[in-house]
């Protein structure tokens, strides 16, 4: 028989449980963009369900079975973001031809990608880890300085809040993972400030694919 004492037991072993959970969701938040840790090659690929301009989205079930090129962007919004969607789609034959899926993840908003894929005549797949979950989870989240947090609201732009923590936001770090069909990390670019060069990423897609 449960009994009242019982209930809230579990009840409280249950609220301990989830707050673990989500303690350890976002613990991984680097404290400034050239502290990140991206997951390493040979590491297992993160997935969630994420959200794409028309719905939901499973990243497990989309790259199973298939290499993947996963490239984490910080937002359409950043010139360095719309440089990687650009130079993706105009390379995205070559990509294909290896036997690639393209996938871009940025920390935007399901409805901004919508028009960031117009806009740049985009012919792969848009997703929004808005919760910075997904970064989070791949080592390439941080901390956004709370001075540039206002700088980018007085621009209208709204960073992504980092659950659990009142007044504080996050970014991503751009940074692409070279995913193969069994789900494992083969190659990893992390940088701040510049995307890889085409060659980079052939030369890294034909290694992954050997």
């Amino acid at each position: 028989m449960l009994t009242q004492s019982t209930l809230v037991r579990d009840l409280l072993l249950a609220a301990a449980l989830t707050l673990s959970v989500g303690s350890r969701v976002y613990a991984n938040f680097a404290d400034s963009a050239e502290n990140v840790t991206p997951l390493a090659v040979g590491s297992t690929a993160p997935t969630r369900i994420l959200s794409t301009s028309g719905g939901a989205l499973d990243l497990g079930e989309v790259i199973a079975h298939k290499p993947t090129i996963l490239v984490f962007y910080r937002a359409n919004w950043c010139s360095l973001g719309k440089r990687a969607l650009a130079e993706l789609r105009d390379s995205s034959l070559i990509y294909e031809n290896l036997g690639f899926r393209i996938i871009a993840i940025s920390a935007d908003t399901p409805e901004s990608l919508g028009p960031a894929i117009a806009r740049n005549r985009l012919n792969y797949t848009l997703l929004s880890d808005r919760s910075l979950s997904l970064s989070s989870a791949y080592g390439i989240a941080f901390r956004a300085p709370k001075d540039l947090v206002s700088s980018y609201a007085r621009k209208g732009i709204s960073l992504p809040a980092i659950p659990g923590e009142e007044g504080a936001a996050g970014l991503l770090v751009p940074t692409v993972f070279i995913v193969d069909g069994n789900g494992v990390i083969r190659w990893v670019y992390s940088n701040p400030n510049k995307n890889p060069t085409r060659n980079q990423l052939v030369a890294a897609a034909v290694r992954a694919r050997t």
